[in-house]
């Protein structure tokens, strides 16, 4: 389902897919910045976690934490879920002599908890107010609901 043509193979197009399976861990460790450079966010352990719905996926989302082997080689992370069923993201990966970005679209479905991003591959997901949380063995991904400008 995922036209992932776009995609290098290996460990990079692992690290695009954080949500889609799980990830291997790249050689360069996590950088950190500190809370007083970062922007007002409540603590995600404050969200109210519940079963999402399909009215949950609609419009941009980027990550707001990252967790788990996949914080190694992930920077950010963005998807845009679209009212007709498709969607598109792009993962800044960092691994190589530059980060770079890493994209992917493709049809999306939701049963239940589990998000199909194609390839036969789920994440479980949960939502909170305009926040989405995309959970694989490789790591957790919260994202926050951003406004097109």
């Amino acid at each position: 389902m995922i036209s992932a043509s776009g995609l290098a193979c290996g460990p990079a197009r692992a690290a695009a897919l954080l949500v889609l399976a799980s990830l291997a861990p790249a050689c360069i460790a996590p950088s950190v910045l500190e809370s007083s450079g970062r922007a007002v966010e409540p603590p995600v352990a404050q969200f109210a976690w519940r079963a999402p719905e399909i009215g949950d996926f609609s419009g941009l989302f980027e990550s707001i934490s990252i967790e788990g082997d996949a914080a190694v080689s992930l920077w950010k992370v963005y998807y845009h879920f679209a009212p007709d069923g498709s969607y598109t993201g792009a993962a800044l990966v960092l691994g190589g002599p530059q980060p770079e970005f890493q994209t992917l679209s493709g049809p999306w479905a939701l049963d239940g908890d589990l998000l199909d991003l194609g390839d036969g591959q789920s994440v479980r997901a949960s939502a909170a107010p305009g926040h989405l949380r995309l959970e694989s063995e490789g790591g957790i991904a919260v994202l926050r609901q951003v406004a097109v400008e």
